[in-house]
């Protein structure tokens, strides 16, 4: 090579990781920008994949199901969702079986069930399903976000779509906490320039009557759009970075659970990662001694300063005061009806005087606009329920049960073992006060 002359430097090219369409599961999984590289770049398994087949039968036996339904033009066929259950595994069926009576198919408006829908880099349709064929324009270019309706009704009369989506987890949760709202519906938004509101949503399998429902409106799709670019820009500056051979982010969280670090604690955090210090079975044996401890721990210190008369007071060494006593505080209550000392007041009609519903029925004859709120306002059963069990008001609690709706609560709880003795409530609250103690 003649002097002077710099040997040429090789070129590196970097490999580039392809990047999938934006989906919903995607989102999520960036919570964790190293769970992400594991479960989609590497495509390594999670450690939950039994719960994602059990949902993905329940899917399909739902789907299967409702388009029956709208074939036969009935909301219900309990002998077919029996037959499309038998399919799905012990777990799936045990689900399916508890929502089959009380599921019913809305035929005359459903669309489709396990619609795919995607947007181009232009929030485009592209890659048009068969069934969409007609609706819209495809775009034509590769898809950027992609994502599975598992069932969509149309109102067109309303201009309204329903997205609704089956979920089997264990907590209820809202949707307009998730991007998959979002994402969806700016998807039927885009599919249906006629849309001018969508309401997505979620069905919670495991329990009956049990839904949380977001609705946006064709305003809101700058919105929706610009929440899909941030998730996407995230995702591209996760394979940037990992292409790049850079340090990649773990951030623990309930993600953890299906990371495929976890089974063999390779995560970088491990060692702070308080889903990995222990195993499930063992935090819950440290829950029920927890409990046990708790429940005879206050016992004690309540006992104490009923005797007493004196609060148990504790300083730190940053001279910081803890007490455990008595605390007096106030809540409001809105009485239904206006007290009197032998009953309830009555207005020159002889109907009783109702203060909070009179100041209600003001305000909507004032703003017939302004009532949606009201339907949410409900009695609580609790403080009606040992009045009405008495004999002499039978029919009227047949009567307030006929009237009542049924609302699916969810909370996480430790059950008792099948064969124990069943035993008296004991108090475990800070309320205090009981007739007989002084303090």
């Amino acid at each position: 090579m003649p002097r002077g002359k710099k040997q040429p430097t090789a070129l590196v090219q970097i490999q580039k990781s392809p990047i999938p369409p934006t989906r919903q599961s995607t989102i999520e999984t960036m919570g964790c920008p190293l769970c992400y590289v594991q479960v989609i770049i590497k495509r390594r398994k999670g450690a939950q994949s039994i719960e994602g087949a059990r949902g993905s039968e329940i899917h399909s036996t739902v789907a299967r199901y409702s388009s029956h339904c709208a074939r036969k033009q009935v909301g219900m066929d309990l002998d077919a969702f029996e037959q499309f259950s038998k399919g799905a595994g012990p777990q799936a069926y045990k689900i399916l079986a508890g929502l089959r009576d009380g599921f019913v198919v809305d035929y005359e408006h459903l669309f489709a069930t396990e619609l795919p829908m995607a947007l181009d880099e232009n929030m485009q349709p592209t890659e048009l399903a068969p069934a969409l064929e007609g609706t819209c324009t495809d775009s034509g270019l590769p898809a950027c976000f992609q994502g599975t309706l598992d069932t969509l009704y149309i109102f067109r009369s309303e201009a309204h779509i329903q997205i609704h989506d089956y979920k089997s987890h264990m907590k209820p949760f809202e949707p307009e906490d998730k991007p998959q709202s979002k994402e969806y519906a700016l998807f039927a938004f885009q599919h249906f320039p006629w849309a001018a509101k969508v309401t997505f949503r979620l069905v919670f399998v495991r329990y009956k009557n049990l839904t949380r429902s977001v609705t946006y409106t064709r305003e809101q799709v700058p919105m929706l759009m610009e929440s899909l670019k941030a998730a996407r820009a995230r995702q591209e500056k996760i394979h940037e970075d990992y292409d790049a051979g850079r340090e990649i982010e773990a951030i623990p969280g309930s993600l953890c659970v299906y990371c495929p670090m976890l089974s063999d604690r390779s995560c970088p955090v491990a060692e702070y990662n308080p889903q990995m210090q222990l195993t499930p079975e063992e935090r819950l044996k440290f829950n029920l001694w927890y409990s046990a401890f708790n429940r005879v721990n206050n016992t004690v210190l309540r006992d104490h300063v009923n005797g007493t008369g004196k609060n148990v007071i504790l300083k730190d060494y940053n001279g910081k005061v803890y007490v455990f006593g008595p605390s007096e505080s106030e809540s409001e209550v809105l009485p239904l009806f206006q007290a009197t000392a032998d009953g309830i007041a009555m207005d020159k009609e002889r109907n009783p005087v109702l203060p909070i519903v009179s100041l209600l029925l003001d305000h909507a004859y004032a703003n017939p606009d302004d009532t949606g709120w009201m339907a949410k306002i409900t009695l609580s059963s609790s403080s009606m329920s040992t009045p009405l069990k008495a004999k002499k008001r039978v029919h009227l609690h047949q009567a307030v049960q006929d009237t009542a709706e049924k609302i699916t609560k969810v909370r996480v709880k430790v059950s008792k073992p099948l064969d124990a003795i069943p035993e008296s409530e004991e108090e475990d609250s800070e309320e205090w006060g009981e007739e007989g103690e002084e303090f």
